[in-house]
């Protein structure tokens, strides 16, 4: 299952015809612009009309909390009162 967003920011949908049957489908995007597709042909004629992938950065993997206020941090020293900021697991 992929997670893309449409190819300009003004494109709310996009239909794809199946090469077998001839039925369509449509995808729509959500409040964020992405559609989640579960078929892989389906995702290559999206990619081919300009698709990209949603989560380009991917996903967070945790990161620091200050000891002093708690502060959620992704650097060592907290942003907030200038503590120092210990790793979450």
């Amino acid at each position: 299952m992929a997670r893309l967003c449409l190819p300009d920011g003004a494109v709310r949908g996009i239909d794809i015809q199946g090469a077998q049957t001839g039925a369509t489908t449509a995808y729509t995007a959500g409040r964020d612009g992405t559609v989640t597709v579960d078929n892989p042909q389906h995702e290559r004629a999206l990619r081919d009309a300009g698709a990209f992938s949603a989560n380009l950065g991917g996903l967070p993997r945790g990161g620091y909390r200050c000891g002093a206020c708690g502060f959620a941090a992704y650097v060592t020293t907290c942003s907030r009162c200038g503590g120092t900021c210990e790793k979450e697991t």
